[in-house]
């Protein structure tokens, strides 16, 4: 369940942290300032950049999962997205400084393996390890919860489809249980993890590198849309359909400031972000 990805969350936030304060302890010291504002290009900022950026801090697909988790309390959860969102990205930021600053770019021709082997010269064998960690690290907190919430998407919608399937339960190919006739719910998330982590485990074994590739891609067509349209859009509707409910700021605690003015703001600065990229692809 949720409690048992975040305790295998929090091993991979402490290695994390661990080899963050590592890899700036060794490497801060022999950053030269030259690699960062010499070969700086900002024009890759659009569209790499944003892509990427969106889909690594981009949090919408875990709140329902985080909500659950704290039990329904939606101040915590906001609390919990943007301080989780925050402390990353300062992460993130001294450590891209700390390794752009150490590799001198015109010496390497930008493939993984080479970066790797320019900074195992300049930094030492010690500093490469950390980098590696650092990464697997990263990538494991990120799909931890990237996980869960997409198993439990997939719970949800088994559950529904099941609740519809009722009344011809004895057709459904689904088990349920015999005492209120709903899934059981250790098959459920059986089936549920498949569905979920089956399909990227198959691409990735078939195509090692997809990972970085969707990402930049992905990130400003889906990412935008996931992240950035839909959500704010879906926001609008439900404000829309509930102002006749007097009772809706009651049970909408923790609601964002800025109105209808801010939504409206989000979802055209989203499709100016996407607008050319679908121009492209045509």
């Amino acid at each position: 369940g949720t409690s048992r990805v975040d305790a295998i969350n929090r091993i991979f936030v402490f290695g994390l942290v661990a080899t963050f304060i590592g890899l700036v302890g060794v490497g801060l010291p022999m950053v030269k300032a030259s690699n960062l504002l010499d070969h700086s290009d900002f024009g890759m900022v659009y569209p790499p950049v944003i892509s990427i950026g969106i889909l690594s801090f981009g949090a919408q697909n875990v709140v329902p999962t985080l909500l659950q988790y704290l039990n329904y309390d939606p101040l915590k959860t906001r609390q919990a997205i943007l301080i989780g969102s925050l402390l990353p990205l300062i992460l993130y930021t001294i450590w891209e400084a700390v390794f752009l600053g150490l590799i001198d770019v015109s010496n390497v021709d930008g493939s993984k393996m080479e970066v790797m082997s320019v900074l195992g010269q300049v930094g030492g064998p010690i500093v490469t390890d950390l980098v590696e960690v650092f990464s697997l690290c990263a990538i494991g907190s990120s799909m931890a919860g990237v996980s869960v919430s997409l198993v439990d998407f997939f719970q949800d919608a088994i559950s529904i489809f099941s609740k519809k399937e009722m009344p011809n339960q004895s057709q459904s190919t689904i088990p349920v249980s015999e005492e209120d006739g709903l899934p059981d719910t250790t098959i459920t998330r059986m089936l549920a993890a498949a569905l979920a982590l089956g399909p990227p485990v198959i691409l990735a074994y078939a195509f090692p590198d997809i990972f970085l590739r969707a990402l930049e891609e992905a990130g400003l067509l889906g990412g935008v849309s996931l992240y950035g349209i839909l959500p704010a859009i879906s926001v609008l509707s439900l404000r829309r359909s509930s102002l006749e409910d007097s009772d809706v700021q009651a049970r909408m605690p923790g609601r964002l400031g800025g109105g209808d003015t801010v939504l409206i703001a989000l979802v055209v600065i989203s499709s100016a972000l996407v607008v050319p990229e679908i121009r492209n692809l045509l």
